[in-house]
């Protein structure tokens, strides 16, 4: 059972308990043969709902007697055919077969295994008699090979009814609703009067909405803009006065001094 699945359960559990409640002022609307189906229609859906969550629990519980009829059959039926066939096997060669299951098969080939060994030892039976087993060790070994596939069959039917309750849960909800519609009609026609009585009952036949958090469009945040700094102003290089001067002197340190002393003129 979902949560919407739920909500709608507990709606429809409401309103039964309303009508319970107020049977004295709403007679008719009680009284109705509508009231009645409705609460046949409530008592089904319970019943899928504790189906739904009982199934799979039970099927958890027969898988681990599946585990324990398993190693059962291991430990009481083929392991004591196995080995008096290994002890037998140079003097019957037909017993040769006969070994453990080894790597863990699965149940289903565990079992294909078992009704092979029951077969191969059925037609040497005396000599596992002989040998210590009971006179009926074959019929023992095919009755737990048939027992563990009967518990399997109970396994998946559990699932199966879980399935089935799932379902029935929801068409349950379904035919719940229709009849509380029915009953609406009559609950206001009884109680038209009854201004209070007719707000509690607006309420509670009113399917509660799923908490949560509103969801609203937000708009994106404004990007942030860059904000560029203003330039340091650059001085202005101040021109040369006289640059005939400057090739009028051969020498780089006269240039250079030229250039300092003309500089230094004009700041």
């Amino acid at each position: 059972m979902d949560s919407n699945q739920g909500r709608r359960l507990m709606t429809l559990l409401t309103v039964d308990a309303f009508l319970d409640a107020h049977r004295e002022q709403l007679p008719k609307a009680s009284a109705a043969g509508i009231r009645q189906r409705f609460g046949e229609a409530l008592a089904e859906v319970t019943q899928h709902v504790q189906t739904q969550h009982a199934s799979p629990l039970m099927a958890q519980g027969l898988t681990r007697t599946v585990r324990e009829k398993r190693d059962a059959l291991l430990r009481d039926h083929m392991a004591p055919i196995t080995r008096i066939a290994r002890l037998s096997a140079a003097e019957v060669p037909e017993l040769k077969p006969i070994k453990m299951p080894r790597g863990g098969p699965g149940v289903q080939k565990l079992l294909a295994e078992a009704d092979g060994m029951a077969m191969i030892a059925q037609q040497h039976c005396e000599l596992f008699v002989a040998a210590g087993l009971p006179s009926t060790f074959v019929e023992d070994l095919r009755a737990a090979v048939e027992d563990i596939r009967t518990t399997l069959a109970d396994r998946t039917n559990r699932y199966g009814d879980q399935a089935g309750a799932g379902k029935g849960l929801e068409s349950g909800l379904v035919l719940g609703n229709k009849y509380k519609a029915v009953l609406d009609s009559l609950v206001r026609s009884e109680a038209h009067g009854n201004a209070e009585l007719l707000a509690d009952w607006d309420i509670i036949k009113r399917v509660p909405h799923a908490p949560g958090r509103r969801r609203g469009k937000t708009e994106p945040a404004p990007a942030a803009t860059k904000t560029e700094s203003p330039a340091s102003p650059v001085a202005p290089v101040a021109p040369i006065a006289d640059a005939s001067r400057l090739l009028s002197n051969g020498s780089t340190g006269q240039v250079g001094g030229s250039i300092l002393q003309e500089a230094t003129s004009v700041a």
